[in-house]
């Protein structure tokens, strides 16, 4: 009986397609908007024992649950509005890929405007733009090699962090462990946007992001332009201070690498964590 009438109660909120899918994370009635229908929704749902999951699997374990509804609480109360794709064009958005960290990814690059373009350049540890990248004019030595000032193990969300310092909380430079997880849990497709050859990757949740191959800047030049993708994440590397951590991508390649030289001039993809 008390299945019954939740069920006739709410048969407003069950009318909804079940071909409807929000890009909006935790929208699980479809109206675009995450509020406390949304949890009468998904409790609706439990208490019906449907098949049908939609929008309902919040946390993308493949099953509508009580693990659902306090994901939902939570998104409700902190205001954690994450996205399967862009809405609209205010850029930049949180991404959900369904990852099993928690890590939401931007939708477009440092210095971006829209996904598909490449964005800016930055040496490691820089938070500008420049015409030359080599150790002549990189900020964080004394003009070659080994000066090479000692910037932490971690550069990620400090001063150091052009995701950080340019768009602020709750965006930073990727770790190598983030960027790992979206090569092993997302999908990969080599693909073209407007001009521009990426990488389009797609997680457990069905959202999606396009990392343009934007190649990389090493004294006036740009090398590998829409063949290879190289992007900065936040660790220095233990053995050489030199270096730093990066993320490699082509059309049949990727990988997390940590011997490149920090004066080299690649793009940021910030992410956030806990959102």
């Amino acid at each position: 009986m008390r299945k019954r009438i939740l069920l006739l109660v709410l048969l407003p909120l069950m009318a909804v397609s079940a071909n409807a899918q929000s890009l909006l994370v935790g929208d699980a009635n479809c109206d675009n908007q995450v509020d406390i229908s949304d949890v009468v929704f998904t409790v609706n749902r439990i208490l019906a024992d449907e098949s049908y999951k939609g929008s309902c699997d919040v946390n993308y374990d493949g099953s509508v649950d009580i693990s659902d509804v306090v994901i939902l609480v939570n998104i409700i109360l902190n205001g954690d509005i994450a996205y399967l794709g862009c809405p609209d064009d205010a850029h930049p958005h949180l991404i959900d890929l369904g990852l099993p960290s928690g890590t939401k990814w931007a939708c477009c690059n440092v210095g971006a405007t829209v996904p598909e373009e490449r964005g800016s350049y930055y040496a490691w540890g820089e938070s500008e733009g420049k015409r030359v990248y080599d150790w002549s004019t990189y900020i964080h030595c004394d003009g070659v090699r080994d000066t090479c000032h000692d910037l932490g193990a971690n550069i990620s969300g400090t001063q150091y962090d052009a995701a950080h310092n340019l768009w602020g909380t709750p965006w930073q430079m990727p770790s190598d462990v983030q960027a790992d997880e979206l090569i092993t849990h997302c999908t990969a497709e080599w693909t073209e946007i407007d001009g521009t050859n990426g990488c389009k990757y797609t997680g457990p949740s069905g959202g999606s992001i396009f990392l343009p191959a934007g190649g990389g800047c090493y004294s006036p030049f740009l090398f590998d332009r829409n063949n290879g993708g190289y992007y900065w994440l936040g660790l220095q590397n233990p053995e050489d201070i030199n270096r730093a951590s990066y993320l490699y991508f082509s059309s049949g390649d990727a990988y997390c690498g940590n011997g490149v030289n920090r004066f080299y001039g690649f793009n940021i993809r910030p992410v956030a964590q806990g959102f």
